[in-house]
């Protein structure tokens, strides 16, 4: 069973002073989200094994205040792993230096681990820089690959997928030295073949990209699953043995709308889908 405690942290106050601030004040809280998720062949070591998720930064000029308390709060819950699933930028890369800073700050006891997101392909070269810059800050970038974490004589697997729309996804190679019975967590962008993962048993996978829907509506959760073409869309999900958690990430995309000849800049706004960090607890499911 999964237990979710909230807890709201209020952020930055933009002000009402024009309509890039109105919108920035709907998304004015981040939400952590503690959940139990149980491994039956869990290894005693890895009992009660703490790892935070965050995912959808695109760090641009409107949200950088933002992010830095998603950093200050991240480094308060005292993961043992901190996981980022793509999309740390957002319009081209000229806050790679602001973001080498921040991850710097981030704090782990076993490791940092990302995976690529389509906006880091998009809007750079390729992702190039953003693995570039994974690496100075000490997280292990993982393309279509995997990883040992070894933690007080046992291991844990990580592996992480290239994205699904704009990378080149191999799950096959990304799972190949991956023991069968091994507890593992996979890391991926995008939800959306969820099923294709499932097939390889992680315990596991984590993904954003989604924001949650963003403009989210219940009663119009239909037309979201009409969108994404999946039914992905935010929080806890199983599979036969394997569960997905999509995290609603941090930020949001940039636009630049012209009203009565005047350019805005803002970021898009978030209605019912509050910025989100996630706290998983592996527990032992015997």
């Amino acid at each position: 069973m999964c237990l979710i405690y909230s807890m709201n942290l209020e952020t930055f106050d933009p002000g009402l002073d024009n309509i890039a601030g109105f919108l920035a004040g709907l998304s004015r809280k981040i939400e952590v989200t503690f959940k139990d998720i149980k491994v039956d062949r869990l290894e005693s070591s890895l009992n009660g094994l703490l790892i935070a998720q965050i995912s959808d930064l695109h760090l641009n000029e409107r949200n950088t205040e933002l992010v830095e308390l998603t950093i200050s709060i991240l480094n308060k819950l005292n993961a043992d792993i901190v996981v980022m699933t793509g999309d740390a930028i957002c319009n081209g890369q000229k806050f790679i230096p602001d973001l080498t800073r921040l991850f710097k700050e981030i704090n782990s006891k076993y490791g940092k681990f990302a995976c690529i997101g389509n906006h880091d392909h998009s809007d750079g070269d390729d992702s190039l820089k953003i693995q570039e810059l994974y690496r100075k800050t000490d997280f292990q970038v993982l393309v279509n690959e995997s990883a040992k974490i070894n933690i007080n004589g046992e291991t844990l697997y990580m592996a992480g997928a290239d994205d699904l729309e704009l990378g080149s996804q191999n799950i096959i190679q990304m799972v190949q030295n991956i023991p069968k019975d091994a507890t593992s967590i996979f890391l991926t962008h995008n939800p959306f073949n969820f099923d294709e993962f499932a097939e390889y048993n992680p315990d596991l996978v984590l993904a954003g990209h989604t924001h949650g829907g963003q403009l989210y509506f219940s009663v119009l959760r239909f037309i979201y699953r009409l969108r994404l073409g999946c039914n992905y869309l935010s929080g806890l999900y199983s599979l036969d043995e394997s569960k997905l958690y999509v995290n609603r990430g941090i930020g949001t995309a940039l636009i630049t709308p012209e009203i009565f000849n005047v350019k805005f800049v803002m970021n898009t706004p978030r209605i019912n889908s509050k910025p989100e960090i996630t706290l998983f607890r592996l527990v032992s499911g015997t």
